[in-house]
Parts: structure tokens; C-alpha cells; sequence
């Protein structure tokens, strides 16, 4: 059974969040079957997220645009419920629908005000540990910082659901959609402060 799978099977028996996901590829048609399929992939994949990213009280947008843009820099960034994709980076990196998942997150995030490496290491967390497991867990540069976030942050905070608090993501989630969130809740949950959670992580590599 694969995880994709198993995941859907888990949450088959819970709420599901749905949303209306709309694609504008107009000004680069050339990407459109990408956009499609990015599409097909944001409907499998929202109500998998949300449930991964679920708390109280809170509803996630009931609608997602994805906008395709004819641009040259840059991958992706979502602002809301819309994800602008740089056109040229999918050129080049057609596998590459991590990046959507990714951004997907962020949507389902909504942080009134987000803590950086938190933040993008939670949605690299979901794009690395569900979406595109591995087999073993990778490892990071001991010279690297959480603070680096993304797949570095994702990785450090794998660790800490592993080792320390099982409900690490779901804590994190919650207290920065509500703005409550501060360095010593970590200290709280897991009995040490994030720089030694770090130190001693990094002694793991």
C-alpha cells in the first residue's frame, strides 16, 4: 500500500475540506497541461493537508486559484488562497510538483503572522515526510541552521515529532494561526529550548 493511499484511507473516515480549484495559464499556454495536472494534484491533495493542518474553529479557504505567470525569476509564492507560478521554473523543472504542494500549504496555513523557519518548515515538512517520502530520512548540513527553514527546518522538526513531542506540527499550527505562538512553548512541549533542541539534533547527523 503506498502512503498516498494510506493517508486517503486514514482520512476517509474524518471531515473532508474541499475547494474550488481554479487554474489561470492564460499568459503561458504552453504550461497548461502542467496546470492541469497541478490542478488534479491540488484537489487529491487539499483535503490531505488540511487534515494534516486542522484546529479549532478555524475554516481554510474554500477556494484556490493558480495563476501561471510568464516570468523568468523566482518559483513560486502564494499570497491567500493564490499561487503564482513562474512559468520558466517549470520549464525547467517540470517534476517539480513538490513546489505546488508547498505552496498548497501556505494556503491551508493562513498565519495572521507567520514565523519564518516555522512556517516554511512545516510546509516543506508536508512536501517531504507526505508527499514525497523517502525511504530514509535526509540528512542535513551540520553547518546549517533551523533558522534556514525549509527542508532544513522540515527535517529538524521530523526529528522533534520523532523524539520528542508527537504532536510537534499540530502544536506549532495552532499557535501561530492564533498568534499565540512564542519560543517558550517549545521549551514547554518538549523539555529544552529550540537552540539545544538543534544542538542536539545536529549531534544526530
Amino acid at each position: 500500500m503506498t502512503l498516498l493511499v494510506a493517508v486517503l484511507l486514514t482520512l476517509s473516515a474524518g471531515p473532508q475540506e474541499k475547494a474550488k480549484i481554479t487554474v489561470d495559464a492564460s499568459e503561458v499556454p504552453d504550461v497548461q497541461e502542467w496546470a492541469n495536472k497541478a490542478r488534479d494534484l491540488c484537489e487529491t491533495w487539499y483535503p490531505i493537508i488540511c487534515e494534516a493542518l486542522a484546529s479549532k474553529d478555524f475554516t481554510p479557504p474554500r477556494e484556490v486559484r493558480l495563476v501561471f505567470k510568464d516570468e523568468k525569476k523566482g518559483i513560486a509564492y502564494t499570497s491567500g488562497a493564490k499561487i503564482t507560478v513562474v512559468a520558466d521554473w517549470i520549464r525547467k523543472h517540470p517534476e517539480d510538483y513538490g513546489m505546488v504542494i508547498h505552496e498548497l500549504c501556505h494556503v491551508v496555513q493562513s498565519y495572521p503572522k507567520g514565523v519564518g523557519w516555522i512556517t516554511e518548515g512545516i510546509a516543506d515538512y508536508i512536501r517531504n515526510f507526505k508527499f514525497e517520502p523517502k525511504p530514509t530520512t535526509p540528512r542535513v548540513n551540520p553547518k546549517s541552521s533551523y533558522k534556514d527553514g525549509y527542508k532544513t527546518a522540515a527535517i529538524f522538526l521530523a526529528w522533534i515529532e520523532k523524539t520528542k513531542d508527537k504532536d510537534i506540527i499540530r502544536k506549532l499550527n495552532e499557535a501561530l494561526r492564533t498568534n499565540t505562538y512564542k519560543d517558550d512553548l517549545v521549551k514547554e512541549w518538549t523539555g529544552s529550548d529550540v537552540d539545544a533542541l538543534w544542538k542536539e539534533f545536529v549531534a544526530t547527523q
